[in-house]
């Protein structure tokens, strides 16, 4: 609750300077309450990411806050985000871990966006751990689930985004319906995300934030500098950093020193056990610097006179279509042409992957007193930062934006396997321009459209002990250009112990070379390869790999980042293989000299 309690009273007189001169949203927080986040959120983190929501809204805000599980409840009616609305937000703690048993998304959206006011700039932000599970038994419950996701993607979000409602994700597990979340928050205009730890949450809050109320930004480059023009009135600091870390120290450009305990009395500072927040009034020109570990997610808000603007930036890109541009500086509220833009100013926008690698850039180029151009397609899914940075000798701004990366077709097998459901993500792709084919091992499938953007694929009945890939292809005419698409393979029993990419279906799913080590009689369990091909071995490694993954993955967070753990990590692996390969050529003499002579 510390960090709670500082967001609180940095709410009383502190706004980010990126949300100062932004209009007014309605920020509706959804948060479920039912049974499952006693394990993925034990320490009820929500809490704290509420009261960071809170304090980095502006006050000209409305923000109200619903819990769900079984039931909706709304226990922060809408209000303007003033201190007695952010003073609520405190008490809010005990009812987020009064948990229910089932989980009803359908009804939380329907019923938060719907509440008054109705107000125009309206955003709902999921925070969820689950899928849709509704109270019922047996078949029936299957049913009423499926029926009830399937109302949210083709009835619910549609409907919400004809409104203007927009929904941002995010999930809080891994066994979260990922897809459902993904296709709400792209049908309305919103972003997806996926937070596993405590500063993932924040981030992912921060993200959202970022969307719904955008604002101008000055780097932080690698020596953990940044620029200040004498056009900046006031910055403001977000500093990350780990817990247990002491608090960065700000440096001017005269060397004055500005750190948590020792600052002047115009600076704000507000500190937390994993990031600090410092505003500085009218700060002096010059290179600054940070002096301390701070988290890559670290940023400079400005408030100044000279702003950078863009037309609305999508939420959503698609691998392989490049997304046009549109961006211009402005000084109170007009358009500045180039006799007053500074000289030699450039701008360019990238996109990188949260780690910091750049996926695509591009130069935007001037005209009509704009700068346009497009960012290159990419084949990473998932999110990324786009950045856009206007840059002169003079002054810098820039505007970083999350997005989410998501494949223009994407396929999706039925919950009873016997189907593969394919829809068109991208608004260009529908029935009339886009062609697919499929094949299972060789043998084509079935492709039959039932609707004017989505397809399905029968698929046979399989050995449900073996998980089989399906390879779907698609063509498009767009614009004039033949587009072709390879989508990500989708697995037959996916959850079978043994996946096979290629084999007979007419045999038994069987391969030859598994029938020929079966007769040496050899030991299933010890031998290495174990007969199979190297397709099926590669199969088995990826599954293995998942499973392993999921297990190590919280030690390998916490011990990742001491260089020991990686060497020690290669020793074991190596060992390993170099016993399991010495073992099975051991076996495979035994089992020759143990033939019978003809």
């Amino acid at each position: 609750m510390r960090a709670l309690l500082l967001m609180v009273m940095l709410a009383t007189g502190l706004a980010p300077t990126w949300a100062l001169a932004q209009s007014a949203p309605d920020v509706r927080i959804v948060v479920d309450v039912s049974g499952s986040m006693k394990q993925n959120d034990p320490q009820n983190l929500r809490a704290n990411a509420l009261g960071f929501a809170a304090a980095l809204l502006p006050p000209s805000a409305r923000g109200s806050i619903w819990t769900f599980g079984t039931t909706v409840a709304n226990p922060l009616p809408s209000g303007t985000v003033a201190d007695a609305w952010r003073g609520r937000v405190a008490s809010l703690s005990p009812q987020l871990t009064d948990y229910q048993q089932f989980t009803d998304i359908e009804r939380a959206l329907r019923q938060a966006a719907d509440a008054a006011p109705d107000s125009a700039d309206r955003h709902l932000i999921l925070l969820t751990d689950g899928m849709v599970d509704l109270p019922a038994s047996g078949s029936d419950k299957a049913q009423r689930d499926s029926a009830s996701r399937q109302r949210i993607i083709n009835e619910l979000a549609p409907e919400l985004a004809g409104r203007g409602v927009v929904v941002h994700a995010i999930a809080l597990s891994n066994n979260v319906d990922l897809p459902l979340l993904e296709q709400v928050a792209q049908t309305t205009g919103g972003l997806a995300a996926v937070a596993d730890t405590p500063e993932e949450l924040l981030r992912a809050f921060l993200d959202v934030l970022d969307r719904i109320l955008p604002g101008d930004q000055i780097p932080i480059d690698g020596q953990q500098r940044f620029s200040v023009d004498d056009d900046i009135d006031e910055f403001n600091a977000l500093l990350f950093h780990a817990p247990g870390v002491d608090s960065p120290v700000l440096v001017g450009p005269d060397g004055q020193r500005y750190s948590r305990g020792d600052h002047p009395g115009a600076v704000e500072w507000q500190s937390s056990d994993r990031y600090d927040l410092v505003t500085v009034p009218d700060p002096a020109a010059g290179e600054w610097r940070i002096e301390g570990d701070i988290g890559d997610d670290s940023r400079i808000g400005i408030h100044a006179d000279t702003v950078l603007r863009s037309s609305p930036l999508p939420a959503t890109l698609y691998r392989g279509f490049s997304t046009p541009l549109d961006v211009w500086l402005a000084s109170d509220g007009e358009v500045l042409g180039a006799d007053r833009r500074p000289d030699g100013l450039t701008v360019r926008a990238e996109l990188k992957d949260l780690d910091g690698a750049v996926l695509a850039a591009t130069p935007l180029e001037p005209s009509d007193n704009h700068f346009r151009g497009e960012l290159p397609g990419v084949d990473q899914l998932g999110n990324a930062r786009l950045t856009i940075t206007a840059r002169s000798d003079r002054m810098i701004r820039q505007q970083v934006q999350t997005v989410n990366v998501v494949a223009a077709l994407s396929a999706v097998l039925s919950e009873d396997g016997s189907q593969i459901v394919v829809r068109a993500n991208h608004p260009d792709l529908d029935v009339s321009n886009t062609q697919l084919s499929a094949s299972l091992t060789g043998r084509s499938l079935d492709v039959r459209q039932t609707g004017e953007r989505e397809w399905t694929i029968a698929v046979p009945q399989t050995d449900p002990g073996q998980s089989l890939p399906v390879t779907i292809a698609a063509d498009a005419r767009v614009g004039g250009r033949t587009l072709h698409f390879e989508l990500p393979v989708v697995r037959l029993n996916p959850e079978a112990s043994v996946g096979l990419s290629g084999a007979d279906l007419e045999r038994g799913i069987t391969s030859d070379s598994r029938q020929q080590d079966n007769s040496l009689g050899s030991d299933d369990g010890d031998d290495f390869t174990d007969g199979l091909t190297a397709s099926q071995m590669a199969d088995i490694a990826v599954d293995k790999a998942q499973q392993g993954w999921r297990l190590a993955r919280p030690y390998v967070e916490t011990y990742g980042q001491r260089p020991v753990t990686w060497i020690i990590i290669a020793i074991v692996v190596l060992a390993w293989i170099l016993l399991r390969w010495r073992s099975a050529v051991r076996r495979r003499r035994l089992a020759r000299r143990e033939e019978p002579s003809i």
